[in-house]
């Protein structure tokens, strides 16, 4: 099992596949490695995506202005970032599987590799608004990072399972990372949020909340509990045994009187 292990390792660590396809390109300076590629390019969308809020209102009126196709829809290039979500999720899924199946702790290398993708955006996001506009516009993922996260994903499988397969033969457990470029990363590099609901989406919620009314209080939950009276009307004094020599009322029948024994 061991050259299978040794080889499952090597596909996962293998340098990326030149780009063949045409597309977008790389920029000279990215990571070669499948898993920093990976986590490169995940920093770079998520920049991306977080850049979207600052320049929607200069989005908006570059396509008033030229006429875009995207001024139909209720958010600028509305389906564009919901592609651009599902792309940010797969990728961050890649990097997570590489990170689970390595028998060795990467996650400080993915971390450092989303920073350096985040950093691409740095000279434009010292550009006022309408330049960063620009640039957010023409700016597209180099088509590598699907097909390489894709790519490592497959790997990442294929050595987990070797992983598993070879600590069960030698009664080991595999390594697990105690954490992920992902959290690593987290407090230098916030996270784009999904796509807001729609307004039918908050409709649909609010149909569904329901007010939180007082409930009274059952008969067998109120126990000894006093039950309020009238203030006006006079309160009566508690019940005492009943005393002759106290005034306590007497019945109007007597008591038959009492004979001796002897009487006849």
């Amino acid at each position: 099992m061991i050259p299978a292990l040794i080889a499952a390792f090597a596909l996962m660590t293998a340098t990326a596949s030149d780009q063949s396809g045409g597309g977008e390109p790389l920029p000279p300076g990215a990571p070669t490695d499948p898993y920093e590629l990976s986590a490169w390019c995940y920093g770079a969308l998520n920049e991306y995506l977080l850049i979207y809020d600052k320049v929607k209102p200069d989005l908006r009126a570059i396509d008033n202005e030229f006429g875009g196709d995207k001024v139909v829809e209720s958010e600028p290039y509305a389906s564009d970032m919901a592609a651009a979500h599902a792309e940010l999720k797969m990728i961050g899924e890649a990097v997570t599987a590489a990170e689970q199946a390595s028998p060795s702790p990467i996650a400080d290398e993915g971390a450092d590799a989303m920073r350096e993708g985040q950093s691409i955006w740095s000279i434009a996001e010292s550009r006022p608004e309408r330049e960063l506009a620009r640039a957010w516009m023409m700016w597209a993922l180099p088509d590598r990072c699907d097909s390489n996260a894709r790519e490592l994903a497959a790997r990442s499988l294929l050595l987990g399972k070797a992983l598993k397969y070879n600590a069960s033969q030698h009664a080991a457990a595999p390594h697990a990372p105690s954490a992920t470029a992902l959290s690593a990363a987290a407090t230098a590099l916030p996270q784009a949020a999904p796509p807001a609901p729609t307004p039918a989406d908050d409709a649909a919620a609010g149909s569904s909340t329901t007010p939180t009314a007082v409930v009274p209080q059952s008969d067998s939950t109120m126990g000894d509990t006093a039950v309020p009276t009238d203030p006006s009307a006079p309160e009566a004094p508690p019940p005492t045994p009943a005393d002759p020599a106290a005034g306590a009322p007497q019945s109007d029948a007597q008591p038959p009187p009492a004979t001796s024994a002897g009487a006849q």
